[in-house]
């Protein structure tokens, strides 16, 4: 049986609030290096989808968008990636980034990022059919850069290939390449919750990318 708080006869005041945390170091500025829309394009197309990312205007199909930070010399491809999902339905990505963009501000969690990170989006469509030359899998198994375990994995997720895996595989991405996932990011976000295909896969590629042009 838990006992009763004892009352104390202390009394908390704004200004001992103030002694812990000054109002001038509430927040820490630091720099993160996030993947960016081209990253995960790159790494996509390795495991045969085609994400035809653009920042152009947004079509009312199904898809992958990205919210990046502030665009980076004007160039949003190569932003840092804030938020991964996908539009399915009516108005696809149209009315899916349309909605999230009448968030930006105001006291909802998603809109406060979109407006203090000046996020724009970039959207595309997804096309998970395209045949792919999987050799580059067992090519990391046999250098020992993957475990054997993850091949039957990667088969099987080949043979979903639905939109919500790719969105899946996108944010795990993320992770596993970032020194961070997707700040704004929690769906989807744990990298090894029940070592299903996405887990995987995201994991491969991600240690292929790295062999490829250099890293961790």
């Amino acid at each position: 049986m838990t006992e009763p708080a004892v009352p104390s006869h202390e009394v908390s005041t704004p200004e001992e609030s103030d002694e812990l945390a000054p109002p001038s170091a509430l927040l820490s500025e630091t720099t993160l290096r996030l993947v960016t829309p081209l990253t995960l394009q790159a790494g996509l197309r390795l495991i045969g989808v085609v994400w035809s990312v653009s920042d152009e205007e947004v079509a009312e199909s199904t898809g992958l968008y990205c919210w990046v930070h502030g665009a980076r010399d004007d160039d949003p491809l190569r932003s840092g990636v804030l938020y991964i999902g996908i539009a399915e339905g009516e108005g696809g990505l149209k009315t899916r980034t349309t909605n999230e963009e009448s968030w930006r501000g105001g006291d909802h969690a998603h809109g406060i990022a979109l407006e203090r990170t000046h996020a724009v989006v970039v959207t595309g469509s997804v096309d998970a059919a395209v045949a792919v030359d999987l050799g580059w899998v067992d090519d990391l198994i046999s250098d020992g850069r993957l475990s054997p375990t993850a091949r039957p994995f990667v088969d099987e997720w080949r043979e979903e290939k639905v939109l919500k895996e790719v969105e899946e595989v996108a944010i795990r991405l993320a992770i596993h390449l970032g020194d961070t996932g997707a700040p704004v990011n929690s769906f989807h976000a744990g990298a090894w919750r029940n070592d299903r295909p996405a887990d995987w896969v995201a994991f491969a590629i991600a240690r292929e990318l790295t062999r490829r042009h250099g890293g961790g």
